[in-house]
C-alpha cells in the first residue's frame, strides 16, 4: 500500500523520552515530517533540534517551518513551568505555528495554570491529561526498584489508574493530526483502579518473582530522594508534588482513549502479561 507524504510539520519538544520518542515514531510511521527535539550538544541525526527550556536563544532555530507543536514539559507542577510555557506560546504565534498539544497532569491547580497558557494563546490546541504511565514499572520511575524485587514509594491505599503508553501515544498522534480535537481536553487513563501495593502484586504474581511494596512516609521518603542525589529544593517539591496527586482526587477513570481513538484501554494486567512473562522465558 502507497502512504501519501503529509506535509505537516510537528515538533516534539521532549522528543527523546519514553513517551514523546514514541510520539516521533508513530508520526514518521503515518509519513509525517516529525522533528524532535536535544537539551545540548552536537546533532548528527536529521529532523533532531536543539531545544533548552531555560535558554530561550535555541527556541526560534527549533520551531522554525513548524506547523505543530507537541509540548511534554519536564514537570509542569514546578513554579517556573506557567512562565516558560506562556513563552513557547507567545514564541509560536510569532513563528507562524498553528497547533500545540500539551501533555498535562491530573489534579493540581499548577498544572490548570499552564494548560491556561495553551488555551489562551489564540492557537489551536488541545490537552491531554495523563494518568501514570503503566511504562514506570519497565522503564521509568519503578523499573529498577522491581528488578530488585523492593519498592519504596509514597502512595499509601490510594488507587491510581495507570495507562499504556502505546494508548496515550495514539492519542497524541490524532490529536497532532486531525482538527477535530482542537480545543479539546482529554483525561487519558487506563480502564481499571489499582494501588501501588496492588500493581507490584500484580507484577509479582505474573512473573513468579513477588516484589514487596513498602509505603514510605514525607520523611523517609525526602531522605531517600536525597540519598539518590537530589536536591534539597527538589526533594521537597516532589513530595509536595506527590502527596497532592496521590490524595485520592485522581482515583478515577477517564474516558479519552475511548472517545479519541473509538476503543477501550489496554488494562494494566495485560501490560504486565505481555512484557514481564516476555522478560522471564
Amino acid at each position: 500500500m502507497k502512504v501519501t507524504k503529509n506535509n505537516k510539520k510537528i515538533l516534539v519538544i521532549g522528543g527523546s523520552g519514553k513517551n514523546g520518542s514514541r510520539v516521533v515514531r508513530k508520526l514518521r510511521e503515518l509519513n509525517y515530517p516529525a522533528f524532535s527535539t536535544v537539551r545540548k550538544g552536537n546533532i548528527h541525526q536529521p529532523n533532531v533540534r536543539i531545544f533548552e527550556w531555560k535558554d530561550t536563544s535555541t527556541w526560534e532555530a527549533a520551531l522554525t517551518d513548524i506547523d505543530s507543536i507537541y509540548i511534554v514539559h519536564p514537570d509542569t507542577s514546578m513554579p517556573e513551568a506557567y512562565t516558560e510555557i506562556k513563552e513557547l506560546a507567545e514564541k509560536s504565534v510569532k513563528m507562524g505555528i498553528t497547533r500545540l498539544v500539551l501533555l498535562s497532569g491530573r489534579g493540581q491547580q499548577s498544572v490548570i495554570k499552564c494548560e491556561d497558557a495553551i488555551r489562551k494563546s489564540g492557537l489551536e490546541w488541545t490537552i491531554v491529561r495523563s494518568a501514570w504511565f503503566n511504562q514506570n514499572f519497565t522503564e521509568g520511575h519503578f523499573a529498577a526498584s522491581i528488578q530488585h524485587g523492593e519498592l519504596i514509594f509514597l502512595a499509601d491505599t490510594v488507587k491510581e489508574p495507570f495507562v499504556d503508553l502505546e494508548d496515550l501515544t495514539d492519542v497524541i498522534v490524532q490529536c497532532l493530526i486531525d482538527d477535530k480535537h482542537n480545543h479539546h481536553i482529554y483525561e487519558v487513563t487506563g480502564p481499571a483502579l489499582h494501588s501501588f501495593e496492588e500493581a507490584v502484586q500484580i507484577i509479582g504474581a505474573t512473573t513468579g518473582k513477588p516484589v514487596r511494596y513498602i509505603h514510605a512516609d514525607a520523611d523517609n521518603y525526602y531522605e531517600l530522594l536525597v540519598q539518590h542525589g537530589l536536591s534539597q529544593d527538589l526533594a521537597t517539591h516532589m513530595i509536595g508534588a506527590f502527596e497532592e496527586i496521590l490524595d485520592g482526587r485522581n482515583a478515577n477513570i477517564g474516558d479519552g482513549i475511548e472517545k479519541v481513538l473509538g476503543r477501550p484501554p489496554v488494562l494494566f494486567t495485560t501490560f504486565v502479561k505481555n512484557n514481564f512473562q516476555a522478560a522471564e522465558e
